[in-house]
């Protein structure tokens, strides 16, 4: 492929390949299996790297060997080595400045060693993007917001980044924001669980003051970097029964803004009014923070350090989203790897993107679709949904909703709500719990409503808050198929829409394979078993492989009446694959008293093979809650904190001398945040000590966030 590159089409000039050589998770003899594997490796390599030389592109061409994670420093008592962190990776080509170790070589792998967090895994120094960054550059992406658009994790990790000079001899570019004054600041915010903020919440944080700094000091934003650090979570003193999600921002600035410009004072002040408004608008289920108005007029105007974050927006979407139907779906910029977004597939491609008015199997067939004037109100044989939806209304809604199941295989659903857009929904939504790579299919047999924008549809979510990421696809009353989504906690709706297809009963469908979601359709009264992909392709990364919700959802479009839909056929096909899911929650999955919905499930009776991974003398057992998971200790002191990590995981334990009269506690939330962790959980007494205390366990837990604690 790199020979023929020239031969490939006009305007390529600039490929990435990726190769994967699998069997290196080395859980058992690692010694034997790297023995085994490392020669055809270096083999290849080396063969591929002598061929690119002789071809006289070695300049042109960089090499870059990793791993998806790190292993386990520490052997395991199967002479192998576990999951950890942070690994190794090489990198050569041509140009590359080689012969050199960037970043922080361990100078300790013993257990006293401040970055090893037990068993030998250490917290890596450097992200993956920081050597992407630089390879962007190389590559000739240079522009601050294309690098953002390609490395959108890049914004959290400061001046921690390699620029095309750190890693290439033909390097220009150097990192902006950096190399100034820099300064950090205290951020506090509280929420009703015990999360951290997510990587999108603090890129919000950091965006609010950056752009308020660069008002307040007179500067342009790019000569700024900022990122949050050093979270921890805390019971909250100030608000009983939330929790203090504390960290540190850190706040960098090039030479060209001068120290007495960049004082710490300025940034402090900057840095309470962005915390402020984040917790207001942007991290999600925080306790708002805006202060009280001054019981005095001020002695200057009163002028914001910034203009608002997001454009001044209706309470209440129009009815009428646009005057003049677009003749292509109105799709705003996303986050996506090139999504295809086409109104109508066509059979063949061409030069430029073709638009047809109808869609159509075939050339043959005529340009409308078959649709009969009264479709089938029942459907022969509709297929049966096994498994049981759990039905509730999200957000703020004018009238109660609710489902039933009136036949086999029909469900109807009957919701209020004013919408399902901008940043908060409201609307009714039959559900079910699932995991991994699923197929969600459902037909629409018949949707009333009295506004045009009314919808209903299958959903996608995160969580059941009204702020949730999701991705849908609709069957509105009046205005046609839609597809919409939105990316992350409390962001702006995005849709594409068709203004030409318009059926009162349609097929849908909706896949998710790895992240990446696609939205499909189908004319009920189709007979070919073609689906037409609609809207937009897109990898959304909140709605986790390990735990998300899928179901459908109703809204009115006004507070004031429902909106009844008639759904059938739903069928829900799901696949766990490794690229999903991991194998241990593909085996927790499997061994789920409700089947094969949910990765959350954990049947008490049996022992899986993971479980097996204990130690002989029981410092470590192995752990049902995945990696990622968080556990926060009450009325006791935290003796370690790695309790979640799969296989070889160390008990969680606390020290409660500090409590003699207090009940101590720990709070387990699991990585997907999702409402159950597990149906059986292993209880063990202090250090396997038959005399030792506690001897009593009383497990708590809450039916949703926010209701009340319960044994």
């Amino acid at each position: 492929l790199i020979q023929i590159r020239n031969e490939r089409g006009v305007g390529i000039n600039r490929d990435v390949f990726h190769v994967q050589q699998g069997g290196y998770d080395g859980h058992f003899d690692l010694k034997n299996n790297l023995e085994t594997r490392l020669p055809s490796l270096n083999n290849a390599v080396g063969n591929f790297w002598a061929e690119i030389k002789a071809m006289g592109i070695a300049d042109q061409v960089t090499v870059l060997i990793g791993s998806e994670f790190g292993r386990t420093i520490n052997a395991n008592s199967n002479a192998g080595s576990d999951h950890a962190w942070a690994g190794n990776y090489f990198m050569f080509g041509g140009e590359i400045r080689g012969g050199r170790i960037l970043g922080e070589y361990p100078t300790s792998f013993g257990d006293s060693y401040h970055l090893n967090i037990g068993q030998g895994r250490l917290i890596p120094k450097h992200s993956w993007d920081s050597v992407w960054y630089g390879i962007n550059q190389w590559m000739g992406n240079k522009d601050l917001d294309d690098i953002d658009y390609v490395l959108p994790n890049a914004a959290n990790f400061g001046c921690d980044l390699f620029t095309d000079s750190d890693l290439y001899s033909s390097g220009t570019e150097s990192l902006k924001g950096c190399g100034g004054p820099s300064h950090t600041s205290p951020v506090t915010m509280q929420l009703p669980s015990a999360r951290y903020l997510t990587g999108e919440e603090q890129k919000s944080v950091c965006r609010l003051a950056v752009r308020a700094m660069a008002n307040s000091l007179k500067f342009e934003p790019s000569n700024s970097r900022c990122y949050v650090d050093d979270q921890t979570i805390v019971p909250s003193e100030l608000y009983p029964g939330l929790f203090d999600i504390n960290g540190m921002a850190v706040i960098n600035f090039d030479e060209s803004v001068p120290t007495e410009k960049a004082s710490p004072a300025a940034v402090a002040n900057v840095m309470t009014v962005a915390a402020a408004t984040a917790s207001d608008f942007v991290v999600a289920g925080a306790v708002p923070q805006s202060a009280a108005p001054s019981e005095s007029p001020s002695f200057h105007p009163s002028v914001s350090f910034m203009p608002s974050y997001q454009p001044s927006v209706s309470l209440m979407p129009s009815d009428q989203p646009s005057d003049q139907p677009s003749a292509l779906p109105s799709v705003s910029s996303m986050p996506s790897d090139q999504p295809t977004i086409s109104l109508m597939p066509t059979n063949s491609p061409s030069v430029g993107p073709t638009v047809s008015m109808k869609p159509t199997a075939s050339p043959s067939i005529s340009i409308l679709p078959t649709v009969t004037q009264f479709p089938t109100p029942s459907p022969t044989a509709r297929k049966v949904f096994e498994e049981g939806f759990t039905s509730r209304d999200i957000g703020s809604v004018g009238r109660a909703g609710g489902s039933s199941n009136p036949e086999s295989g029909l469900h109807v659903v009957q919701g209020s709500g004013y919408d399902i857009y901008n940043y908060n929904d409201g609307f009714h939504y039959m559900y079910v719990e699932t995991s991994g790579d699923v197929t969600f299919t459902a037909l629409v047999e018949n949707f009333s409503a009295s506004r045009d924008w009314a919808k209903t549809g299958i959903m996608f979510r995160d969580s059941l808050s009204s702020a949730s990421s999701h991705y849908s696809m609709y069957l509105t009353r009046n205005k046609g198929v839609a597809n919409q989504y939105r990316t992350c906690t409390a962001c702006s709706t995005y849709h594409a829409q068709s203004w030409f297809y318009s059926p009162s009963s349609v097929w849908l469908k909706v896949t998710k394979v790895g992240n990446v979601m696609t939205a499909y359709y189908r004319p009920a009264s189709s007979t070919s078993s073609t689906w037409y992909q609609f809207g937009v392709s897109l990898s959304m990364v909140n709605i986790r492989s390990t735990g998300y919700y899928v179901g459908i959802a109703v809204t009115s479009r006004t507070n004031d009446g429902l909106a009844t839909a008639e759904v059938s056929n739903i069928q829900l096909n799901r696949v766990c694959t490794s690229e999903s899911i991991t194998t241990l929650q593909c085996e927790q999955a499997s061994n789920c008293e409700v089947g094969g919905l949910s990765s959350t499930c954990y049947y008490e009776g049996t022992m899986p093979s993971w479980e097996n991974g204990y130690s002989y003398d029981g410092s470590f057992v192995a752990s049902v809650l995945d990696v990622g998971s968080n556990l926060v200790p009450v009325n006791c002191e935290e003796g370690n904190s790695a309790a979640a990590v799969d296989r070889t995981t160390e008990k969680f334990h606390c020290d409660r001398s500090s409590y003699p009269s207090e009940v101590p506690g720990i709070i387990a939330t699991p990585s997907h945040k999702q409402l159950s962790i597990v149906n059986g959980l292993r209880l063990y007494n202090p250090n396997q000590y038959a005399a030792g205390d506690p001897t009593e366990f009383t497990i708590q837990g809450r039916i949703q966030p926010g209701s009340l604690v319960k044994d």
